[in-house]
């Protein structure tokens, strides 16, 4: 077992694999009683489409396929689920499908072994009966109809179909209820069989328990199951233009105060030579600047009354290109939408601003360690994003300094920027 010292902190990551190369990756905090189990699988919403080792057509299975495989794991051959084995527990469990990768989490505080035992026993315990697949897509429809009725999700699914072409990432990650029809028993095998092996996978456990045992517990369950090799399916690729889809689209929707999303779509090409997680800090840290509540933006659009809450933005670096988003509610919103651009096309960041913004940074990253949750996601964003435990993140937001991120702001191009705005509907007399 390795241990992974994290810079500028007294914590420790332990790093170990398994025989079938699953990485194990742990962190021990002795001031909690409870502990965190994700175990993740390299597959999410976005792979669709892909090629078997020694074949030379790409096999395409339905959008939402991973999340409805997602569902189906739960169901066991004994005609129970694992819901209720955790409940006996007395464990909470879940899971989570995103556009990169799925995960099935535990959170319990007692029966550490049987806990972990059973999170890896059912993750490989495929089922799939006809009876179970009519019973999820009958759920599932219902999950996805809810969502489109919800306007900040709706405005969310927009945005992400006016921004990308060829972007797998435009597709919603539930599918929709044409696609979730034509999944069924042969196509959740393809999928599980091609990319539910230990070496597409890998466990994150965080909290107050003992890594050795851990550790011996993973192995020794993974022994008594039959895995063979394993070659990775190679996933088709696209390549994505610059430009956004749609420049300006605009519905009616049942709420009551119109809602605004501003994307600016910007090309990775002019920004190799920065680390990705380097990237990242310097593109929030203008966005938090820049629409923060107390950026200039908010104090002067609040003392007009143009906005009825703050904004709220997000920065996010994808395969070949990178967002920047600000969504608003607001009775006014084209002067708004005037107003984000703009700002947009105006960034201006002191020295001051960016010594305030590294301190909040540096609290919060030293914060993260007080939160088994939070700590278990860290760990899962690098190992998608870089496929390895980033340990050097303080000296990193130590490093940010005004002439990197002035060259950043000067890169930065605006041209290719897309506005989703839902308005209310006309009232009906």
């Amino acid at each position: 077992m390795k241990k992974v010292n994290i810079e500028g902190i007294e914590e420790v990551i332990y790093y170990d694999e398994t025989d079938c190369g699953m990485p194990i990756i742990m962190w021990v905090n002795e001031k909690v009683k409870n502990f965190y189990m994700t175990l993740n699988v390299k597959y999410g919403s976005i792979h669709t489409e892909f090629k078997l080792k020694n074949s030379k057509n790409f096999i395409k299975v339905p959008n939402g396929i991973a999340h409805f495989l997602e569902h189906m794991m739960f169901y066991m051959p004994n005609k129970k689920t694992a819901h209720e084995y955790f409940n006996k527990l007395g464990s909470s469990i879940n899971a989570c499908t995103t556009n990169d990768f799925t995960f099935y989490e535990v959170f319990g505080s007692n029966n550490f072994r049987e806990n972990l035992n059973y999170l890896l026993d059912y993750v490989h315990t495929p089922y799939f009966s006809k009876e179970n697949i009519k019973a999820e897509r009958e759920i599932i429809t219902e999950e996805i109809k809810m969502y489109q009725d919800e306007p900040n999700a709706s405005l969310i699914f927009k945005t992400n179909e006016v921004i990308w072409h060829k972007n797998k990432r435009k597709n919603l990650i539930s599918g929709t209820v044409e696609t979730i029809k034509k999944i069924n028993q042969e196509n959740l095998n393809v999928v599980y069989n091609n990319f539910y092996h230990p070496s597409n996978m890998f466990i994150i456990i965080t909290g107050n328990f003992n890594p050795s045992q851990a550790v011996a517990i993973i192995k020794e369950n993974e022994r008594k199951k039959e895995f063979g090799n394993y070659d990775k399916p190679q996933f088709k690729s696209e390549k994505e233009p610059n430009k956004v889809v749609c420049k300006y689209y605009e519905e009616t929707r049942n709420i009551l105060i119109p809602k605004v999303k501003v994307t600016v779509k910007v090309p990775l090409t002019n920004f190799k030579e920065y680390r990705k997680d380097e990237l990242k800090l310097y593109l929030s840290l203008i966005l938090k600047n820049t629409f923060g509540i107390t950026s200039v933006a908010h104090e002067t659009l609040v003392n007009n009354n143009l906005l009825t809450k703050p904004f709220r933005f997000t920065a996010n670096i994808w395969e070949n290109h990178f967002t920047l988003t600000v969504t608003a509610d607001t009775n006014y919103p084209e002067e708004v939408i005037k107003q984000i651009s703009k700002y947009l096309e105006n960034i201006d960041i002191s020295c001051e601003d960016l010594n305030r913004h590294k301190k909040v940074l540096i609290s919060s990253f030293i914060m993260t360690y007080d939160d088994i949750e939070e700590v278990n996601t860290l760990i899962q964003d690098n190992i998608i994003a870089d496929n390895m435990i980033t340990c050097d993140t303080l000296k990193v937001i130590k490093s940010l300094n005004i002439e990197t991120l002035n060259k950043i702001i000067k890169k930065i191009n605006m041209t290719h920027k897309a506005i989703v705005l839902f308005k209310p509907e006309s009232p009906k007399y």
